[in-house]
Formats: structure tokens, sequence, C-alpha cells
């Protein structure tokens, strides 16, 4: 692929810029990018599999509620709405990418979510195969929280508020802003009032098990 390439002529004090030749039979120089798109590609790659792993991650939480002995349909509901809505993220953002010219390459992430999770980087330490409502919940928001910072940090490397705007593209922003960033915002403020709901509930020794019970059957038609 060529694009622009400049090189400084010492003794001259020129710049050569070699353009592309638009009369060339060479048809894998003319792409779809343009703009600041690729100084985002490898972080636009690497969110894509963080999103695919977040979306079998929930599958398989949601299982977990799923089974006869533990018996909670809002937990898994709301779990698999979670993981449904991480694969439709890792499908927008692959036609986002192809849309920008750029290959995405589905091949896992080194240092995923879960082992900072693992490692207690949000909150205590964590496990996905928790079974337990409360610490399941705090799981999911934990998640959510590495995600958002992500698409955060990838936002604000493509706009004005780094590089002093060299390398600016509101395109890529914008696709961040609608489909990711506000979802996110959402998901971390509802996970963070169910978190608070079921830590009072499961305060009242008592009524504990009625009131998981109850909680889990909001959950069912809330979600």
């Amino acid at each position: 692929m060529k694009l622009f390439l400049v090189s400084a002529a010492l003794v001259a004090g020129l710049c050569m810029v070699h353009a592309v030749d638009y009369n060339s039979s060479d048809v894998n120089q003319f792409t779809a990018q343009f703009s600041s798109v690729n100084h985002v590609f490898n972080d636009l790659q690497t969110f894509t599999n963080q999103q695919l792993d977040k979306s079998f991650d929930f599958l398989l939480l949601s299982f977990t509620f799923d089974k006869y002995d533990l018996n909670r349909p809002g937990f898994e509901k709301l779990y698999r709405k979670i993981s449904d809505k991480a694969w439709e993220d890792t499908e927008k953002l692959i036609k986002y990418q192809s849309k920008r010219g750029l290959t995405v390459q589905l091949d896992g992430v080194q240092s995923g979510v879960v082992s900072q999770l693992n490692e207690g980087k949000v909150g205590g330490k964590t496990s996905l195969l928790d079974s337990n409502e409360l610490s399941s919940l705090k799981v999911a928001l934990g998640y959510e929280k590495i995600l958002a910072d992500e698409s955060h940090r990838i936002h604000k490397k493509i706009s004005h508020a780094h590089d002093k705007g060299q390398a600016y593209d509101p395109d890529v922003a914008h696709f961040l802003d609608e489909e990711v960033i506000e979802y996110q915002s959402g998901t971390v403020r509802k996970l963070t009032g169910y978190i608070h709901n079921l830590h009072s509930i499961i305060e009242e020794a008592n009524t504990k098990e009625l009131g998981i019970h109850m909680f889990d059957e909001y959950l069912d038609k809330a979600e």
C-alpha cells in the first residue's frame, strides 16, 4: 500500500512527496482508508477481540445460573442479554473497520479482561465462574468498567484531546460515542444499582433467601 511518503532532502532543504499513481494498474494501492483511522488500528483490533471474548464469557456466566440447583432465570437472562449485546458490538466493530478499509483478525487477546479481573484491577479479585449472585454482579460491573475505560482511551487517542489533534478522526469518535460508549455508561449505572439493591437484601438475614428469589424475579421481568 502506498500513501504519501515524505523524505527530507537534507542538502537541498526540500521535501519530496511520492503520491499515489492514479494511472497505475496496481489496484491494491486504492483502499477505503482515510484520515487517521490507522492511528487506532491495533486498538480497534484488540477491542473487537475483547468484545468477542466478552460475549463468550457472559454466555458462560449465564449458563452458571441456568443450572437446576441454582434456578436463577433472572440472572441467567441478564447475563445472556449482556452476552448478546457483546456479540452485536463485535459485528458492528468488524463492519465498521471493514468500511474504513481495515482488516480484522479475530485471534483472541493475550491479556484479556478476565485476567485483569483475576488480578483485582477493578475492586477485589473476582472469578467469572462464581455462582454467588452478588459476586457475579461485581464481576459484571468490573468487566464493563474495564471495557468502558478502554473505549474512552481509544476515543481520547483519536480526538483533539490527544496529540494536539494530529491524529484526529471524528468518524471513529462518533462511532464509539453512538455504538459503544453510551451503552456502557447506562450498563455501568444499572449494574451498580443492582449491586446496592441486592446487598441491602442480603443484609436482612431472616428474609435473605426470599429476598434473593424476589430480586431474581425482578431481573427476569426487567431484562
